[in-house]
């Protein structure tokens, strides 16, 4: 189930993320990334699959934290193949539901996975936590990025300059999300918990890359979370290591 959901979201990717990017910029938010950004989806596809793969392979397919977190993977998976065939059809609104549920069961996949996999144990805690963390950090990412998109769409937020609070607001919750999921990861494989930071971090370098001399405010509201979660990553990880 795994692998099949990993290679529906490449597939939908294939044929139809082209024309995402330019559907997004169509309403642009204070913090809307650059376009680099979106090449994380060619690692996350790559990682993916390898690891559904490896998962399969019988000396690893029955290890508890598998079965933990298995199903919610390929659910975030689903979700990933299904939100590329409705953003382009300018579905916002059951797109962001979309992306929040593939968010949701990514950051748990993760956490649960964390929570069961022996540090040890490269298959799993290793290469497994890495396609985890990387899905589940950038979904996260994207989700709050979606909402400040789908915002402006509606008229709820103005674009550009003024969207800035509500473009910086959801900046801090996001923040506050990814801190969270680092809390609860970083008891785990150190490979999840740094995956996961490094592509959240990604999405806010990639906001200050492209809101720079735009939306200057929020520029610097995500240069100083993304130093802050890769901080907070980093001692959190050593602090558990070392306890």
């Amino acid at each position: 189930m795994v692998l099949l959901a990993a290679i529906a979201q490449v597939v939908t990717s294939s044929f139809f993320g082209q024309s995402v990017g330019g559907v997004a910029r169509e309403d642009v938010s204070a913090i809307l990334p650059a376009g680099y950004a979106f090449a994380i989806w060619g690692l996350i596809f790559l990682v993916s699959l390898v690891a559904a793969a490896v998962s399969l392979r019988p000396s690893v397919m029955g290890r508890p934290a598998l079965r933990a977190s298995g199903w919610l993977i390929a659910v975030a998976y689903a979700c990933n193949a299904v939100w590329v065939l409705l953003f382009p059809q300018r579905l916002f609104t059951l797109a962001q539901v979309v992306i929040v549920v593939g968010a949701v069961t990514a950051v748990l996949a993760l956490v649960r996975l964390q929570a069961a996999a022996d540090p040890r144990d490269r298959p799993v805690g290793g290469l497994v936590g890495t396609a985890h963390g990387l899905v589940a950090g950038w979904l996260t990412a994207a989700t709050f990025v979606g909402f400040a998109n789908t915002l402006v769409s509606t008229g709820l937020s103005g674009s550009g300059q003024a969207g800035a609070v509500p473009g910086i607001v959801l900046l801090l919750v996001a923040t506050a999300v990814a801190v969270a999921v680092v809390r609860s990861s970083s008891r785990g494989p150190v490979a999840g918990t740094v995956a996961y930071a490094a592509a959240v971090a990604w999405g806010l370098i990639a906001i200050v890359v492209e809101q720079w001399g735009v939306v200057t405010s929020a520029a610097l509201t995500a240069l100083v979370l993304a130093v802050a979660i890769v901080g907070y990553a980093a001692v959190a990880v050593r602090r558990h290591r070392t306890a």
